[in-house]
């Protein structure tokens, strides 16, 4: 198999075989355990107190969230905030 002229190169570390060549996108956890484990909420009875995971440690509610969904949540983090002129980063001064 041919894939973008990359036939020779394709090193079995980076790419799994099973009749077909698949990516492998990661092996390793997408965040520490530690994180994983502070940002996992599901507290069913919603996000008015601070037994709610998110709301403890001052998150936004996101999807994952099981009670709420992020609609009608009672998590103040999940307010939107209008960010004006005055308050954006300007993006032409920053140096990588």
């Amino acid at each position: 198999m041919v894939w973008m002229g990359m036939a020779n190169n394709m090193k079995p570390t980076i790419w799994m075989e099973n009749d077909q060549l698949i990516p492998i996108v990661t092996q390793s956890n997408p965040a520490p355990d530690e994180l994983l484990q502070i940002i996992h909420c599901n507290w069913y009875v919603g996000c008015k107190s601070s037994r709610c995971s998110y709301r403890r440690y001052r998150f936004p509610c996101t999807a994952v969230c099981d009670p709420c969904q992020t609609e009608n949540c009672d998590n103040p983090k999940n307010s939107q905030e209008v960010c004006t002129e005055e308050e954006e980063v300007d993006t032409d001064n920053l140096t990588h």
